[in-house]
């Protein structure tokens, strides 16, 4: 069998589980399914499952591979690009637009659990990407100076804020909206200490 094929087996294989899962997430929430309920729904046996995940915890994180990847992606593009700058805080439109993409799904999952696993695996991935950038943005400041620390977690944890008001609130803005709101909230501020740091 040509790896072509097999790849793309296995990409619908994932598909389907995910489909399955999200679409669970939404009836029952992520608390009260089950691994079998994965499976009855994808149609898929259970060391299918078992070959491209560990458990329905592992299925959730798969779901924020495509953030990483489309970082990477604008990050390996900004590099290309000899002499472009990047606005302060625009890969965090990456965030935005997957949490966007998910609104409708991620809704019942604050309600009926799941919330705090959805909000730790998100607040990760906006660490590891807000360290990245301040390393970008910032090249002469040292990472590991308190004030610099102290501003990195201010932009993560405000972007967790919003975000998260965003879905509770069920605000009507695209995902452009509010993380064009998040950038006018945080970064003449954080721009300026960081400068004085």
């Amino acid at each position: 069998m040509s790896a072509q094929r097999t790849d793309r087996r296995v990409r619908r294989t994932r598909d389907l589980l995910r489909s399955a899962f999200v679409s669970l997430v939404h009836e029952k929430g992520y608390d009260r399914i089950t691994v079998q309920d994965i499976l009855d729904r994808a149609d898929v046996g259970r060391s299918t499952f078992y070959a491209h995940y560990r458990d329905k915890e592992d299925l959730l994180r798969s779901g924020f591979e495509d953030v990483h990847a489309a970082l990477a992606a604008e990050r390996a593009a900004a590099e290309r690009e000899a002499g472009r700058e990047t606005p302060f805080l625009q890969p965090l439109l990456a965030v935005f637009q997957h949490v966007g993409a998910y609104r409708q799904s991620w809704g019942p999952t604050s309600r009926t659990g799941g919330h705090a696993l959805i909000a730790r695996i998100l607040q990760e991935g906006i660490d590891d990407l807000v360290r990245a950038h301040f390393r970008a943005q910032f090249p002469a400041a040292d990472p590991n100076q308190l004030e610099i620390d102290a501003a990195m977690r201010f932009v993560s944890s405000a972007c967790m804020g919003v975000l998260m008001w965003w879905l509770d609130q069920d605000v009507a803005w695209s995902a452009e909206e509010v993380h064009a709101t998040f950038r006018r909230l945080a970064t003449q501020g954080v721009k300026r200490f960081v400068a004085t740091a």
